[in-house]
């Protein structure tokens, strides 16, 4: 029999309770041990990683550089702004979005843009530079700022073209949209040249946000429908409370009269059908009657639906990367509250004039619960 002694005032089942759980309550600490070269090698080795990276070892390049964050996140940090600050930077947008955090995010999106010349805002950057604006908004903030006001810059082409890529394709965060639809007009050919080429191409969800960002750009309710047709007149179909969609008008434009002589003008009655001509004028026709003013569409029917709720993931895990999708949320314009950190939104077109919403897991490993809270935007 073993005996424990009392010493210290310590009573022996006191000290049992410690020896059995211990153990356990230590178990959820990790020891990361000291760091396994220096700093000055570590700045070395970072660089000749994020310096050879390419596509056939992006993936093991990024898997080795997490690996030593533990110890040289600030060092990993300082390597990739100064590489995007250097000539051959391209080859970091293969490691960027999954390496950068908000330091990285604020420091190469201003440089691209403070420094602005066709090598660091050009449209092969714009999705890389948008979804860290996207990830990370005080990053963005300058961007705007400066495209907001009273001035706007002056932009090569390509400049103007990532510009309008990254507004265009921009998640719905916060004031962003409100943001774009006062910058975009600005560069209204480029913003268009951009949306019709989307609305043309294989991409369902590209070709969707086209349509929209298009009605929206000519002032039409949001999800109007219409062709990349200038000549033509456009009208907004707006989707109703039913399902179906309101009226719309896609015909060539109709000279207009005067109102005085639109008053005056008879309606064709039996009485005052114009007397047909002599055989003698056959060879003449009639002038044709004055066109008529197009027909005016009735206002479409306000949503009145449901204006908000909220919207919880059911079944398993969500694994990494795995997308979760809700339907049947109205084709209206709507303001997401989710947690950024783990979950990655987007709109996408859905069944009969309703849209869909899917979550995208963007954390390091299968999620159980997701929470979204919506509202429809006056």
């Amino acid at each position: 029999m073993v005996r424990f002694p009392r010493a210290a005032g310590l009573r022996a089942p006191l000290f049992l309770l410690f020896c059995v759980f211990g153990p356990a309550a230590n178990a959820q600490f990790k020891e990361i041990g000291p760091p396994p070269f220096s700093p000055a090698v570590a700045h070395q080795r970072i660089r000749t990683l994020l310096d050879n990276v390419e596509p056939a070892n992006r993936q093991q390049t990024i898997d080795t550089l997490n690996g030593l964050t533990p110890w040289f996140r600030n060092i990993l940090d300082e390597e990739l702004i100064a590489g995007w600050q250097r000539d051959g930077r391209e080859r970091l947008t293969l490691v960027m979005e999954p390496l950068a955090d908000a330091r990285v995010a604020a420091e190469v999106v201003e440089f691209s843009w403070r420094k602005r010349t066709d090598a660091t805002l050009n449209p092969a950057y714009a999705p890389m530079l948008g979804h860290l604006m996207a990830r990370y908004p005080e990053s963005g903030k300058t961007f705007l700022a400066d495209l907001l006001g009273p001035v706007p810059p002056q932009l090569s082409p390509r400049e103007e073209e990532a510009v309008c890529r990254i507004l265009i394709d921009m998640p719905d965060l916060g004031t962003w949209n409100q943001s774009a639809l006062r910058i975009l007009p600005r560069y209204r050919a480029t913003a268009e040249g951009l949306l019709i080429e989307d609305r043309l191409g294989d991409d369902q969800e590209k070709r969707y946000r086209a349509q929209m960002w298009l009605a929206q750009l000519r002032g039409e309710t949001p999800g109007a429908i219409s062709q990349p047709s200038m000549a033509r007149r456009k009208a907004a179909v707006s989707p109703l409370p039913d399902g179906s969609a309101g009226p719309s008008v896609d015909s060539p434009p109709a000279a207009e009269p005067s109102p005085t002589a639109r008053d005056r003008r008879p309606e064709p009655t039996a009485g005052n059908q114009p007397a047909q001509p002599p055989p003698s004028l056959a060879g003449n026709p009639a002038p044709a009657p004055p066109p008529r003013a197009a027909p005016v569409p009735a206002a479409p029917r306000p949503y009145n639906g449901v204006m908000s709720g909220t919207l919880e993931c059911t079944g398993g895990p969500v694994p990494q990367n795995a997308e979760y999708v809700f339907r049947n949320l109205p084709l209206l314009k709507i303001e997401l509250d989710y947690d950024r950190k783990v979950w990655e939104a987007r709109l996408a077109p859905g069944e009969n004039q309703t849209q869909r919403l899917i979550l995208k897991n963007k954390s390091s490993g299968p999620q159980k619960r997701c929470v979204v809270h919506w509202s429809v935007v006056p």
